[in-house]
C-alpha cells in the first residue's frame, strides 16, 4: 500500500509540473502574441540601460560601478550596432503623436546623480552625439551646491553642472527624489504598513514637489521623468506621479519594453537593465538589447 500510494503521489505530482509547464507555456506564447500585435500597431521596442558611478579606481567596481572604459566600449557597441539614444521628451512626443523614433532606439539613463557623470560619461557621451538622463537626489544636489565640493569618489552634481549639462543637450534631468533614496525609514518610495493613504499620498507629494520646485528655481527644467529609488514602488504610486503631471517612471526590473503610439501608459514603469561591472560588453548586450543575443 505505501509503494502504491507513493506511485500515485509522484503520478499525481509529475501531471501537476506538467499542467503547470503548460500553463506557462501558454502565458507565454500569449505574451508574444500581444507583443507582436503591439508592433504590428507601430509599438517601438525599447531597451533601457541604467547606470549609476562611473570611477577609473579598479578597486571600486561593482555591481553599481562601472569604469570609463567600459562605459565608451558600451557607447562604440551601441552606435557600431545601428542604436540610436533617444531622450524623455522625444519618447513623449512619440506616444503623444508629435515626432517619430529611431528604428532601433535605446534609452540611457544614470541614477543619483554622481559627480563623476559629470567627469567622465559627459564627454565620452558629447563625442559620439549621444545623449542620456541622470536622474538626481534633490538634497544631495542642494548639498553639493552649497558646499561647492567636487569629488569623483563621493560628491554629487551641484546645479550649476546640472545647468550645464542640460543645456549641452547631452543630458536630461530625471527626478530620484528629494530625500526618499533611504532605506532606514523605508525602502524607497514604499508605502510603510502603519501609514494611511492619505499620509502616504502627502509625504510622496512633499517630496517630489520639494524636489521639483528646487531644480526649477536652479534653472532646470522639471522633469517630465521619474526614477524609483531602489526601484521600488506602492500601488498608489504611479497615480500619484500621474496626477503630478510626470509622463515616465523608471523601475529597476530588467525587461525590454514597448513603446506604443497613443498610448502615454507605455511610457510608465519603464524596465531597466543595470550595467555591473566584471561583464563584457557583449555579454551585457546579449542580454539587454532585442534579438543581440539569439
Amino acid at each position: 500500500m505505501e509503494r502504491t500510494g507513493m506511485g500515485k503521489l509522484v503520478m499525481q505530482m509529475a501531471a501537476t509540473i506538467a499542467l503547470l509547464g503548460g500553463i506557462c507555456a501558454w502565458n507565454l506564447h500569449r505574451a508574444d502574441e500581444r507583443v507582436a500585435a503591439m508592433l504590428e500597431q507601430g509599438g517601438v521596442q525599447l531597451p533601457v540601460i541604467m547606470y549609476h558611478s562611473i570611477l577609473k579606481d579598479e578597486a571600486r567596481a561593482g555591481p553599481y560601478v562601472l569604469s570609463p572604459a567600459a562605459l565608451e566600449a558600451d557607447l562604440d557597441y551601441l552606435q557600431h550596432n545601428g542604436y540610436e539614444t533617444v531622450t524623455i521628451s522625444e519618447l513623449v512626443d512619440f506616444v503623444d503623436g508629435k515626432g517619430d523614433l529611431p528604428a532601433k532606439p535605446v534609452l540611457i539613463t544614470f541614477d543619483d546623480g554622481f559627480y563623476n557623470n559629470y567627469l567622465y560619461a559627459y564627454s565620452l557621451l558629447a563625442e559620439r552625439d549621444m545623449q542620456a538622463v541622470v536622474s538626481v537626489i534633490g538634497e544631495q544636489t542642494a548639498l553639493y551646491t552649497e558646499s561647492g565640493q567636487e569629488n569623483a569618489y563621493w560628491s554629487y552634481l551641484s546645479a550649476g553642472r546640472l545647468v550645464e549639462m542640460q543645456e549641452s543637450g547631452v543630458f536630461e534631468i530625471g527626478n530620484h527624489s528629494y530625500d526618499l533614496h533611504d532605506d532606514s525609514v523605508r525602502k524607497g518610495c514604499l508605502k510603510k504598513r502603519s501609514e494611511s493613504v492619505d499620509e502616504y499620498r502627502k509625504m510622496l507629494t512633499d517630496d517630489i514637489h520639494l524636489s521639483q520646485t528646487y531644480l526649477a528655481e536652479s534653472g532646470l527644467t522639471p522633469p517630465q521623468c521619474y526614477a524609483y529609488p531602489y526601484g521600488a514602488y506602492s500601488d498608489e504610486t504611479e497615480d500619484i506621479l500621474k496626477e503630478m503631471g510626470f509622463r515616465c517612471t523608471l523601475t529597476c526590473e530588467a525587461r525590454i519594453n514597448i513603446i506604443s503610439p497613443g498610448d502615454p501608459d507605455s511610457l510608465f514603469l519603464l524596465g531597466r537593465y543595470n550595467r555591473p561591472s566584471g561583464m563584457s560588453t557583449t555579454t551585457f548586450f546579449e542580454k539587454a538589447l532585442p534579438g543581440e543575443g539569439s
